[in-house]
Formats: C-alpha cells, sequence, structure tokens
C-alpha cells in the first residue's frame, strides 16, 4: 500500500510540475531537491538521500545534463559530483511552490489524529530497518 501510495503522490507532483510549466520529472525533482539542500554532492550520495538505486540516479543526472539542470564533475572513474546549474538556482523557487501545493494538498486529505497515527507508524517503519 506504501508503494502505491508513493507512485500515485509521485504521478500527482509530476502532473503538478508540468502544469506549472516545469519539464522537469518526480524522479529530477527528487534529485534537484537533494542539490537544493546540498549542493556539490556524489551521486551515490543522491541516491542514499532519496531513497533510489544509483543506476536510475544515474540516469536522472544524465537527463539532467542533458537539459543543462546540472552539471558533473569527476571525482573518480566511476564516481560523480553533482552540482546545479545557474538556470536550476533560478527554477528552485517555483520548483518548491510547486511542491509545497502538492504536499498541502496531501495534508488537506488527513485529520490531525490521521496524520500524527501517519508519522508515527512511519517513524516506526524507518527507525526498524536496521534490524
Amino acid at each position: 500500500m506504501l508503494s502505491n501510495a508513493n507512485q500515485i503522490l509521485l504521478k500527482e507532483l509530476e502532473r503538478a510540475l508540468k502544469a506549472a510549466a516545469l519539464n522537469i520529472t518526480s524522479m529530477e525533482y527528487l534529485v534537484l531537491r537533494a542539490l537544493y539542500s546540498k549542493d556539490g554532492i556524489q551521486q551515490c550520495e543522491i541516491a542514499e538521500m532519496v531513497g533510489r538505486d544509483k543506476a536510475g540516479v544515474c540516469r536522472c543526472v544524465t537527463g539532467l545534463v542533458k537539459k543543462e539542470l546540472v552539471r558533473v564533475e569527476p571525482v573518480s572513474y566511476k564516481c560523480l559530483r553533482v552540482y546545479l546549474t545557474a538556470t536550476a538556482r533560478s527554477l528552485q523557487p517555483k520548483v518548491m511552490q510547486v511542491a509545497e501545493i502538492r504536499h498541502k494538498a496531501l495534508l488537506d486529505l488527513l485529520t490531525p489524529n490521521e496524520l500524527a497515527a501517519f508519522t508515527k507508524a512511519l517513524d516506526k517503519i524507518i527507525k526498524n530497518k536496521t534490524k
């Protein structure tokens, strides 16, 4: 159910990004958001931050390079450091505004008690992932 809900939320985010005339996918949004919080990190760090596999992040970064939203610098023969371009930085307010609107719409679906219970359940799952 969590996977299904996640897919629905990502599709809704992607529709909202498209409606706002932002030419980025939901996966590209996740990578950009990671870079907005910490620019110049390695692809493997991005994968960890967004909870996606390294190959998927690599493909996404390649697409963002083609869109001139990021640039890469090699750290080693199989590791790249990823940096935002000026274009990506200029899009940040609009990207984050779209994400905030989607976030608010999601929160509006739940009562305060439902949100508290859901948050508690997710926190429990996350904290027990290493067991």
